[in-house]
């Protein structure tokens, strides 16, 4: 009899053993699960609060510099969310073509000077050629995205 009793002990041990590890495993994953939307709710949050408008008139020869080959936009910081003041977060394709950052210089018009807040102007000055016609720039903020598009008639 004293036998039995072992082999049940020993059987509710290794099952104690076992569901430990199994609790460890959930608990493990849980945390994992719940660390994840975290960070994806903070994410959303950042993109719900970021949004700039395009202010530059379309229909402005000042848009496009032919003889500079220098695209000109203002965008306005019009979301709660303080944006970088070099503009590196931002996102631009002019007629389908990724414009890198090494084309792109940037002038902050801010009352604080240290950061692009809400109301705050930035002045994008891209360097591109572009054919006489018609042209659309997708420029892109933490998943904001605005379109603007414009007719280049050629010239200087």
């Amino acid at each position: 009899m004293a036998s039995v009793s072992i082999s049940h002990m020993i059987i509710f041990i290794a099952s104690l053993v076992i569901a430990a590890g199994v609790v460890g495993t959930v608990t493990s994953g849980v945390d994992q699960v719940n660390a994840a939307i975290e960070d994806g709710s903070a994410d959303v949050a950042t993109d719900m609060r970021t949004d700039v408008t395009i202010v530059s008139d379309a229909g402005s020869d000042a848009v496009y510099d032919s003889s500079e080959g220098t695209l000109s936009l203002l965008v306005k910081n019009t979301g709660t969310h303080r944006l970088a003041p070099d503009g590196s977060g931002v996102v631009i394709v002019v007629d389908g073509r990724f414009i890198t950052h090494d084309s792109i210089e940037t002038t902050l018009y801010s009352g604080s000077g240290t950061t692009w807040a809400r109301g705050d102007v930035m002045a994008f000055a891209i360097d591109v050629d572009l054919d006489a016609g018609d042209h659309r720039i997708a420029m892109t903020v933490n998943g904001d995205e605005e379109v603007f598009e414009f007719r280049y008639d050629g010239g200087s």
